[in-house]
C-alpha cells in the first residue's frame, strides 16, 4: 500500500465525532451492567469456594471498581456480593465521584491505617477471618501488574493466621474474559482513535522526523479523540526506525531522537484509552520503496498477521491457534525470524495479558470464544533488512476474527 499527498490512508471509521475544529466532545454514553459483573465475580468465587475476594491486580481494581486507579489498592468481594474499594487518600474523593461502588474507603502510611490494616479490617467485617480467602498471587514479565506483594501476603497470614488463602486468579481472569455489548462498544471507540492515529502519522512521516516527533503526532491525535492515558506496559507509544526496527526479535521500542532516513521502516505502536477500555495498534511503514528482502518479508507479514487473524475463531484452542501461526511461519522460511508469540488478551485498563497466544501449559488448552477480544501479536524481523510489528485488536467470532482497527495489515509505502 502506498501513501503520497495529504489524503489519510483509511476513513476514521468508528465513533459519531463531529468535524469541527474546536473538538467538543462528550464521552459515548454506555451502560455497563456493574451489579451483573460483580454476580459473575461471586459465581467464580463459590467455584473456588471462596468466602471473601481480594484484587489487587490493575485488572481487577479497574473491572470491579469502574474506574481509573493508579495507587497500589483494594478490592474486596464478599460471597454475599457487597464490593468495596480501599484506595490511597489522596485520591479516595476523585474516585468517589468517579466510580459506581458506595463504599470506597481511604487507607495512609500511618499506624493502623495502612492498606493491609484496612484489608484485614473489611475481612474481618465481613466474618471472613477464619474463611477460604482469595488473594491475586503470581510472577509476570509486565512490571505493573499488581500480584500481592511477598511482604504483604506475609501480613495478611499473621494478621489472620486461622484463615485459608488461596491463590484466586481466576476469579477476575474468568469473569472478564468475554466481552459485554457495552465493553465492545468501547473497545470499538478506542480502536478507531488508534486508527485516526496511525492517520496522522502516515500524513506526517518524512526525511528528517524524529521517534519522539512521530510519537508526539500520534499522541496528539489520540489526546485530541479522547484518549485519557497512554498505559505504558513497554514504554507508552512505541516507536522504531531503521536499525531500532530490526533488533532480533524486537518486541520493545521506545522513541528515541533518532531521525528517520530514506528507505528506513518505521514501527509505530500507540496505545489510547477510552472510558478504561484499551486499545492497542502497531502499523508499519517505509519511506521510499522498499528492496526485494524488504518487500520479501513484508508479504511473509502480510500471510502470517492474515493467518492469526483468521484463527481467532470461537472453539479453537490457544494451542491450536499457535500452531497454525508457526506452520505458515515456517513454510514461509521466517520461524527463526518471529517471536514465538502470537497475542494477548485485552479488555478493561489492565487487561493485557489473559489469555496470551502461547503454548505453554498456563494458556495452551485455553479455548477462544465468541465476544473475547484478543490483540494479534507479530513481531518479525530480519537484522539488517527489516522488522515489522502486528498489534491490533480483534474480536473472536464464529466465522473467525474481526479486526476492530480498521488499519489494513499490509505495509505502508511513503513516496518521498
Amino acid at each position: 500500500m502506498t501513501y503520497s499527498g495529504n489524503k489519510p490512508i483509511l476513513p476514521f471509521q468508528e465513533g459519531n465525532f463531529p468535524a469541527n475544529k474546536k473538538n467538543k466532545r462528550g464521552h459515548m454514553n454506555t451502560y455497563i451492567d456493574y451489579s451483573k459483573r460483580i454476580k459473575k465475580i461471586v459465581a467464580e468465587m463459590k467455584k473456588a469456594n471462596l468466602d471473601i475476594f481480594v484484587g489487587t491486580r490493575t485488572v481487577s481494581l479497574s473491572y470491579v471498581a469502574g474506574a481509573f486507579i493508579p495507587w497500589r489498592s483494594a478490592v474486596v468481594v464478599a460471597k454475599d456480593g457487597s464490593a468495596g474499594l480501599i484506595t490511597m487518600l489522596i485520591d479516595c474523593e476523585r474516585l468517589k465521584n468517579e466510580s459506581w461502588l458506595s463504599n470506597i474507603s481511604p487507607y495512609a502510611p500511618l499506624p493502623g491505617m495502612d492498606l493491609m490494616d484496612l484489608i484485614v479490617h473489611s475481612i474481618k467485617q465481613n466474618g471472613a477471618e477464619k474463611g477460604r480467602i482469595g488473594v491475586e498471587l503470581g510472577h509476570s514479565p509486565r512490571g505493573n501488574t499488581g500480584y500481592l506483594f511477598a511482604t504483604e501476603y506475609e501480613l495478611l497470614k499473621n494478621a489472620l493466621p486461622q484463615a485459608k488463602f488461596v491463590n484466586a486468579l481466576g476469579v477476575v481472569d474468568s469473569a472478564s474474559y468475554i466481552k459485554e455489548p457495552g465493553e465492545i462498544k468501547l473497545m470499538r471507540q478506542a480502536a478507531a482513535i488508534a486508527d485516526s492515529a496511525i492517520n496522522c502519522v502516515a500524513g506526517s512521516l518524512d526525511i528528517g522526523i524524529t521517534e519522539t516527533e512521530i510519537a508526539g503526532i500520534g499522541e496528539m491525535e489520540l489526546r485530541r479523540l479522547g484518549s485519557e492515558y497512554h498505559w505504558a506496559i513497554t514504554g507508552s507509544s512505541e516507536i522504531a526506525s531503521g536499525y531500532r526496527a530490526t533488533y532480533s526479535m524486537n518486541g520493545t521500542t521506545q522513541p528515541t531522537g533518532k531521525s528517520v532516513q530514506l528507505g528506513e521502516n518505521i514501527i509505530v505502536d500507540l496505545h489510547p484509552l477510552y472510558q478504561l477500555y484499551a486499545s492497542d495498534l502497531a502499523h508499519n511503514f517505509i519511506l521510499g520503496k522498499p528492496t526485494a528482502q524488504q518487500k520479501k518479508l513484508a508479504d511473509a507479514y502480510l500471510a502470517t498477521a492474515e493467518t492469526i487473524v483468521r484463527n481467532f475463531k470461537a472453539g479453537n484452542k490457544v494451542g491450536d491457534v499457535h500452531k497454525a501461526v508457526m506452520d505458515k511461519l515456517t513454510e514461509l522460511g521466517y520461524a527463526q525470524f518471529t517471536i514465538p508469540s502470537f497475542g494477548h488478551g485485552l479488555g478493561v485498563f489492565g487487561h493485557e495479558w489473559y489469555p496470551a497466544i502461547i503454548s505453554n501449559d498456563e494458556f495452551r488448552d485455553v479455548v477462544l470464544e465468541e465476544n473475547v477480544v484478543e490483540v494479534a501479536f507479530l513481531a518479525m524481523s530480519v537484522p539488517g533488512v527489516c522488522g515489522m510489528r502486528l498489534e491490533c485488536p480483534v474480536l473472536v467470532t464464529k466465522d473467525g476474527g474481526e479486526m476492530l482497527c480498521k488499519t489494513p495489515l499490509e505495509l505502508t509505502v511513503i513516496d518521498v
